[in-house]
């Protein structure tokens, strides 16, 4: 068996590997996003949407931004006041 043979069956466990990490990302995503206490309802509905519907941009952004979500609605309630 040469190199060429083990390196597709690599690259498959590799990619394998890959996918099964990025959807228990989006899944401790959901839950952090379905169980936090601070987020109003409308809100989680948003955010649950793009973990489903932008996978990768959805995970990124709610890592980046999701846990300052009250204060950005807090920030907008003030402003439409």
């Amino acid at each position: 068996m040469n190199i060429s043979d083990v390196l597709p069956l690599l690259l498959i466990l590799l990619g394998g590997i890959a996918a099964v990490a990025w959807l228990v990302f989006i899944v401790i995503a959901a839950v952090q996003v379905v169980r936090s206490t601070t987020i109003q309802y409308w809100s989680k509905v948003l955010w649950v949407a793009a973990l489903i519907i932008f996978p990768f941009l959805g995970v990124v952004a709610w890592y980046a931004f999701g846990d300052r979500t009250r204060q950005v609605e807090n920030a907008i309630a003030t402003h439409l006041r």
